[in-house]
């Protein structure tokens, strides 16, 4: 029933996107990116967004990876994204049902909570998206299930350790791995200290070689040993972002005393309140019984009660430590491609409760103790249906957006430019993958050199004039002090999005530097603005 429920929504889906679009696409620029390191890796052997220079500018090098590895079966990088993303969504919901029967035992409840998961944003959606989503909430999953069993728990470490190439966040599950392990420890009495060191100690050995083994892959790409994503985002001043949000690591850089407290006490929290607030939407009835739920769980003495416990810490706890790094990417932000695990895991601490608590919901104001279980079900469904149509509409809309957008101007860099000529774009995906001429990055995801020039007080403006690209394809609202230099940069080509859902602007210009010789540039004449 849950391949056939995923199966029908997809058709779904992709009708209403080729009804709007004409069209298949991808709902974010970002998917372009993965594909572009996996064609280099395919065509060159190289890990690199630009032909032969390695890059580090990939959160999720396990991704392209696996999209390079099955493409020569495929045949098409369009459909090897969506093939291997449906398959990890359709895995998903087929892990929750697979779990929750394990924990509970009943297959009703393991049903449910498997069509629940089809159901609720963005588990479908994340399929077609092109992001590494999918991926990372499959092996998440995949792990808590392994961690359920004190024989398999090293295994569950291996799982989360593979999360870190699909997201570095995933890092936070060594803490939250050994604080439920002292737990367990605790609980079974004198003598826990002891325990708890014997029981750590592999999954800590595990943890070492994999963080060693991925500081050594990014320092390899471009001498580093975070990602340079990490730099351009939450580090470098030159990302359009205010510096009273910074996170830990760009606060304590700038060594602003009240950037580093707010930091520590303000948005851990808030991005914890955000990220459930986000939940609620998801689905409101699950989210109003989750304080018994945990309370239930955490108690929980079954065979499988590490697990039961490892997913409350994980749920209240990745988005609350993930917020002392980066105090944006907030639940729904972008079809959820920063916490697709996070829907699954109320899901199944939830109705994972329900055999000890008795009811979802237990509030004065909603209250559905005594309620027979098909009608608890059946609320659940009449609030996940439309939290789908939306988020589904959403995806078809964003798909149309960049479409529209990213896709005519990467048509328009492939005949206007030369193959040598060097592009700077704030929005590098589509552009760099269809025109495959060569990207500077003025964000710096991809361009090293430009987040040590923004860390050195740098201006975006005097890169470009030492880079000196043929065209400057930005954001105007993301770059207001540069898109206004019209004694520097002369508009040549843009595009206006009558509605945009999911861009960084309405509009994309594309400009022509005047500091550059006109004999070297490749101009192709004037066109009209869309």
């Amino acid at each position: 029933m849950i391949v056939a429920w995923f199966a029908g929504l997809s058709l779904l889906y992709w009708l209403a996107v080729f009804l709007v679009c004409g069209q298949a696409g991808f709902p974010l620029d970002d998917s372009f990116i993965h594909l572009q390191f996996a064609r280099n890796l395919y065509e060159h052997g190289q890990m690199a967004f630009n032909e032969g220079v390695l890059s580090s500018g990939s959160t999720a090098p396990l991704w392209p990876m696996l999209i390079a590895l099955t493409y020569p079966l495929v045949r098409n990088w369009y459909l090897t994204s969506y093939v291997l993303a449906s398959l990890c969504s359709l895995g998903t919901a087929l892990a929750v049902y697979g779990i929750m029967r394990n924990w509970t035992g009943r297959q009703e409840l393991a049903r449910w909570a498997g069509l629940l998961t089809v159901l609720l944003a963005p588990t479908l959606v994340q399929g077609y998206t092109g992001m590494e989503s999918a991926a990372y909430s499959l092996c998440f999953l995949i792990g808590l299930w392994f961690y359920g069993r004190a024989s398999q728990r090293l295994l569950a470490t291996v799982c989360f350790t593979t999360c870190v190439w699909l997201r570095p966040e995933f890092l936070v599950m060594l803490p939250l791995i050994a604080l439920e392990l002292a737990v367990s420890a605790r609980r079974a009495g004198a003598g826990w200290l002891w325990r708890f060191v014997k029981s750590v100690s592999p999954h800590l050995a595990v943890w070492t070689v994999v963080i060693a083994a991925y500081a050594a892959y990014n320092y390899h790409q471009d001498g580093h040993f975070v990602p340079n994503t990490f730099s351009a985002k939450a580090v470098a001043p030159g990302f359009a972002r205010p510096a009273w949000l910074d996170g830990l690591p760009a606060a304590i850089k700038r060594g602003n005393p009240l950037y580093v407290v707010t930091a520590v006490l303000v948005w851990p929290t808030l991005v914890l309140f955000v990220a459930g607030a986000g939940l609620g939407v998801n689905c409101a009835p699950l989210a109003f019984g989750v304080r018994e739920a945990i309370v239930a769980q955490w108690r929980s003495t079954s065979p499988v009660a590490s697990a039961r416990r490892l997913a409350v810490l994980s749920l209240v706890g990745y988005p609350w430590l993930r917020g002392f790094v980066d105090s944006g990417g907030v639940l729904l932000f972008q079809f959820q491609r920063y916490y697709a695990h996070l829907t699954p895991l109320l899901i199944l601490v939830v109705i994972g409760a329900l055999p000890l608590t008795g009811t979802l919901v237990e509030r004065r104001f909603w209250s559905w103790r005594g309620r027979s279980l098909d009608f608890q079900r059946r609320q659940t469904f009449r609030w996940a249906v439309p939290c789908f149509v939306v988020t589904g509409a959403l995806c078809v809309l964003a798909v149309w957006n960049i479409n529209s957008m990213q896709l005519p101007i990467a048509r328009w860099v492939q005949e206007h430019t030369a193959e040598d000529d060097v592009i700077a774009a704030n929005d590098i995906g589509a552009i760099g993958f269809i025109s495959r001429r060569p990207i500077l990055d003025t964000v710096g995801l991809v361009e090293p050199e430009l987040v040590e020039h923004y860390m050195n007080g740098g201006a975006i403006l005097d890169y470009l004039r030492k880079k000196n690209p043929a065209y400057v394809i930005i954001f105007p609202r993301w770059y207001k002090d540069l898109s206004c230099r019209q004694d520097m940069l002369e508009p040549v080509y843009s595009v206006k999005l009558a509605f945009n859902v999911i861009c960084g602007g309405s509009d994309m210009i594309v400009y022509r530097p005047k500091w550059r010789d006109a004999d070297s540039v490749r101009i192709g004449g004037m066109f009209p603005a869309n």
